[in-house]
């Protein structure tokens, strides 16, 4: 049975737009270093300081997991022949990470934006903060999970070994950029580079194969 082209092509190029938007929000983050123990003083102008790079961080991770919805119907229409059980936890898997991003939206969101013009106090943006960070690192850990179980599908599929081999990398990345407190700069900046490339790789790889008019999945075997 083929998956209908159509449906993996979109999947395929919005797999790749949110590879570009994820990534271009990590680089209105990259210089906004988490503010660590400040005073109340130093927090507010530190906010004040970084408010323009997070309100763009904020608005591009609205649109880049709305993206992953017609990605994963496409990823699971050309693996779910190959492996049933691997696809249905690896896109389940992505499927969860959805709300857990958009959850990140609301809070960055109230930090930078003020809701009715209610301000919040320093302890609350210290909170805000570390549920920030924390939903950051929950979703790295899923994202991460969920990479590696779908490369071992990919291995077996017409998707290609370079696929494959490509979200292995990411997907322990992944995990390791989960921890961006115990890591530097330049070990993120690597860790979201390949969370990215695997992203425009594998959406670029659906493309090819929506216009190839050859089935899409093989029965495992």
């Amino acid at each position: 049975m083929q998956s209908k082209p159509s449906a993996v092509k979109f999947g395929g190029g919005a797999l790749i737009l949110a590879g570009v938007l994820f990534f271009i929000q990590y680089l209105f983050m990259l210089p906004v270093l988490a503010p660590g123990a400040a005073t109340d003083a130093e927090l507010m102008a530190w906010l004040a300081e970084w408010k323009f790079n997070m309100s763009m961080a904020d608005e591009l991770l609205f649109f880049a997991p709305l993206c992953l919805i017609p990605a994963i119907v496409a990823i699971y229409q050309v693996l779910v022949k190959t492996d049933l059980p691997k696809t249905l936890l690896g896109c389940g898997l992505l499927a969860l990470s959805i709300p857990v991003y958009m959850l990140l939206v609301i809070i960055l969101g109230r930090i930078v934006y003020p809701v009715f013009h209610i301000e919040l106090s320093a302890e609350s943006q210290k909170l805000m903060f570390s549920l920030y960070y924390g939903g950051l690192h929950t979703a790295a850990l899923i994202m991460g999970i969920a990479t590696i179980v779908l490369s071992l599908v990919i291995l077996k599929s017409p998707l290609g070994k370079a696929a494959a081999y490509l979200g292995f990398a990411a997907g322990i990345l992944d995990l390791i950029g989960s921890f961006p407190w115990l890591i530097g700069t330049a070990v993120m900046f690597v860790c979201q580079l390949a969370f990215a490339a695997w992203f425009v790789v594998l959406g670029a790889t659906l493309i090819r194969i929506s216009g190839t008019g050859m089935p899409v999945s093989t029965p495992k075997g």
